[in-house]
């Protein structure tokens, strides 16, 4: 074993008293680097806590920002519900509105124009509508019960559509244009039906009118003719090319 480890090598060498201070200065020095590595460890744990509490704040302020955004969107919320309820209250009165005027329609039709109603049943309207392409057209006809008590009414339609090419008159079936089916063009209702469908409008063809027919074969007899001007269904805003056709 070497001397220099040896505690009695160095009190023989230089005596007890400076070996002895030596250790103590040792001591405190050893005492003094662990005093500043605690201060630099809770220095740290320190700055750590800090950031951490950053971090809640931060987080804090988010939950009370979602918590308002939440608040708000509640509030729309509840007034979007509160404008539809009174829409749907609005639109129950404008049919109940409808249904009288349809109904005093009904009766002043049997007077003035017993032609245009047959066994209750009316031909609505009648919409054609300018699709994207050129000369390409939407078209709508609704038919309609109009008295208060209904009974199952069947029937067929057909629809005309009339104009003419270098001024001679042209007819032309609209729903064979629209490639509606014969079985399609019948009808079992209750309360309306609604036909649709997508034409192309003949090369050269000076739209007139439209005339719809409308004969009925069963839960009532005869036959409804109505013609609409061409002027007056006609629109120009585009929509899609969709026919459903179907009965209620």
């Amino acid at each position: 074993m070497k001397p220099y480890f040896n505690l009695k090598y160095w009190q023989q060498r230089w005596g007890a008293f400076p070996v002895f201070l030596v250790m103590i200065l040792a001591a405190v020095l050893v005492v003094y680097l662990a005093y500043l590595a605690g201060v630099w460890h809770a220095q740290a744990l320190k700055e750590k806590v800090a950031e951490q509490e950053e971090q809640l704040d931060q987080l804090y302020q988010r939950l009370e920002q979602m918590e308002y955004q939440r608040h708000v969107l509640q509030v729309e919320l509840d007034i979007e519900r509160s404008a539809n309820q009174s829409l749907q209250d609005e639109l129950s009165a404008l049919q109940n509105d409808n249904y009288g005027l349809r109904r005093d329609l009904a009766f002043y039709q049997k007077i003035m124009a017993p032609e245009l109603q047959e066994s209750g049943v009316t031909i609505d309207s009648l919409t054609v509508t300018a699709n994207r392409s050129e000369n390409h057209f939407h078209f709508s006809l609704a038919l309609l019960q109009i008295e208060q008590r209904r009974n199952f009414v069947q029937g067929n339609v057909t629809v005309e559509l009339i104009g003419r090419i270098d001024g001679e008159k042209k007819r032309y079936d609209l729903l064979d244009l629209a490639n509606i089916g014969d079985d399609d063009r019948s009808f079992s209702m209750r309360y309306f039906s609604l036909y649709e469908g997508d034409f192309f409008m003949p090369e050269g063809l000076a739209p007139e009118r439209v005339e719809v027919r409308v004969r009925l074969t069963k839960g009532g007899k005869g036959t409804l003719d109505r013609a609409f001007f061409w002027k007056e269904i006609s629109r120009n805003e585009t929509t899609p090319g969709v026919r459903s056709d179907g009965d209620t």
